[in-house]
């Protein structure tokens, strides 16, 4: 009742009138009887929505690049690279021979017509930088007609190949069963995604291209030290273990 009076006075040369009665107490006044009493308001539902406090992070924005927003964007060393205005090169039209998505219109004499694409990533360690490693994969992609983009690395190779079913579930066996020569290197792990089937010709690519690098000195140095640092301390983890190792062997003797 003191608050609802203290809220009456505050109010007196308003043209709203605040009753002293709680049971036509305007809304407003029922607002500030719950700020004043906390206890009366609910809780937030952690479960529905988990409070982060101090380690919330922001809302996740796509890039936005000339008033269009970058959705699911992959590097792709192919693409040419954007005008600086705002104009955009159209390619002539060409028009594409409809495909049949019957299923049961394919068989053994006509499948080979399908076009197909999927990517690809092996992990391993490939000697001379990758080099050898790379004529191999693309003698391999090459002598079966495929088309897009290769990139081999003394860690790693990754590449998204086009073309015929039959081409690709070959180059598909051949990674899955690392048939890698031993002067090239090893492969640890193949992982293929992005796998589609019935594609329109003509297709995305054209010609079959290996991505070198082309860093700039000053971007590969950051990696060399950072390699030689891992590389050091591997090093000295290893001496420290065998040291280990010394000690608990002599103690054991005594």
């Amino acid at each position: 009742q003191a608050i609802i009076g203290s809220n009456a006075q505050l109010c007196s040369s308003c043209w709203c009138h605040h009753s002293r009665d709680a049971s036509t107490m305007p809304i407003w006044d029922k607002v500030t009887l719950l700020k004043r009493l906390p206890q009366n308001t609910k809780k937030v539902n952690t479960q529905w929505r988990p409070e982060h406090g101090l380690l919330k992070f922001g809302k996740a924005f796509p890039v936005i690049k000339k008033g269009f927003p970058m959705l699911q964007t992959e590097w792709d060393p192919m693409k040419p690279k954007q005008a600086p205005g705002f104009r955009q090169y159209n390619p002539p039209f060409v028009a594409k021979v409809p495909m049949n998505r019957e299923s049961s219109f394919y068989n053994e004499d006509n499948h080979h017509i399908l076009l197909g694409k999927f990517q690809f990533e092996a992990q391993g360690d490939y000697s001379q930088k990758g080099e050898v490693a790379e004529k191999e994969i693309f003698d391999v992609a090459f002598g079966l007609h495929l088309v897009g983009w290769l990139i081999v690395r003394s860690r790693f190779m990754r590449g998204h190949v086009q073309g015929d079913t039959f081409a690709l579930s070959y180059f598909r066996r051949w990674l899955e069963e690392k048939h890698l020569s031993q002067e090239a290197g090893k492969m640890d792990w193949v992982r293929l995604w992005a796998e589609n089937t019935g594609l329109e010709a003509p297709l995305q690519y054209r010609h079959l291209v290996c991505a070198k690098d082309k860093r700039r000195y000053k971007n590969k140095k950051v990696h060399i030290i950072a390699q030689l640092e891992g590389l050091q301390i591997k090093r000295f983890q290893e001496d420290a273990n065998s040291r280990r190792q010394a000690d608990e062997e002599v103690w054991l003797s005594k």
